[in-house]
């Protein structure tokens, strides 16, 4: 029988994007999913939009919570997510009809405990950018960790990856931080022998002129040298000769 799996999307002020995001999400050819909807405070209609969701199939679940970010609303998911493995969508962004259904058979194949895809970046302008190189492969932790650090055809997003759900039990995202995924994902990769890589564009990352990480400048976006510099720290403790890996992460930061 095939093992429920949680797909959790963290939602906040994306009206015009998320109807397209479930959509993607209820059409998977993986049927045996629970959709949890964590409506992160959101001023403007989603809230009632995913309670209409949640009416009209018995897969989804809706959190209700107060404002606390993009990591807070992902930690909630987690919290209550009963599926044996975990994945994230932003709700802005969309998914192929089988991005639950290859990455679960990645994991199956090749014994491990995360497998990632890659995505295709959609601008708002019209530009569209592929990511997928085709590669098939079992990489170790401290590979994969290393490829990160070197930006090579792998990255620290929480999304367009597969988790067994455990990895979980003593990792959290930091509230009120952005570029939270860069402080998290590498520590749950580094709890993992191997993981498995298809390189198949199966999600499709929105990068919009009014998102959070794209406005002009202003100082909460350090957070992405605080989360950088986390992540080295704590690698360099397990992999000391990735040090120069590190530094170049840092710097490119």
């Amino acid at each position: 029988m095939e093992e429920k799996i949680s797909v959790i999307v963290p939602v906040y002020k994306v009206e015009k994007y998320i109807d397209r995001c479930v959509t993607s999400i209820i059409n998977q050819s993986y049927k045996n999913l629970e959709i949890i909807l964590v409506d992160d405070g959101s001023p403007d209609n989603c809230g009632k939009i995913c309670d209409e969701y949640a009416k009209k199939d018995e897969r989804i679940k809706v959190i209700h919570k107060e404002n606390g970010g993009l990591s807070d609303a992902r930690n909630a998911g987690i919290e209550i997510a009963k599926g044996k493995y975990i994945t994230f969508i932003d709700s802005d962004d969309y998914i192929e009809n089988d991005y639950v259904e290859f990455l679960y058979n990645l994991i199956l194949k090749n014994n491990v405990k995360v497998s990632i895809c890659s995505h295709t970046v959609l601008y708002d302008t019209g530009l569209k950018i592929e990511k997928e190189t085709n590669e098939f492969s079992v990489l170790d932790a401290k590979t994969t960790i290393k490829r990160i650090l070197y930006d090579d055809g792998i990255d620290t997003s929480a999304w367009a990856k597969l988790y067994e759900t455990t990895l979980f039990d003593n990792i959290k995202y930091p509230k009120g931080r952005l570029f939270e995924d860069s402080a998290t994902t590498c520590k749950i990769l580094s709890n993992c022998e191997n993981i498995a890589i298809g390189s198949k564009s199966k999600y499709y990352y929105m990068i919009r002129s009014d998102s959070i990480t794209n406005e002009k400048f202003n100082p909460k976006k350090m957070d992405l040298i605080t989360s950088t510099k986390e992540m080295g720290e704590y690698i360099l403790k397990k992999y000391p000769d990735l040090e120069n890996a590190v530094n170049r992460r840092i710097m490119y930061a």
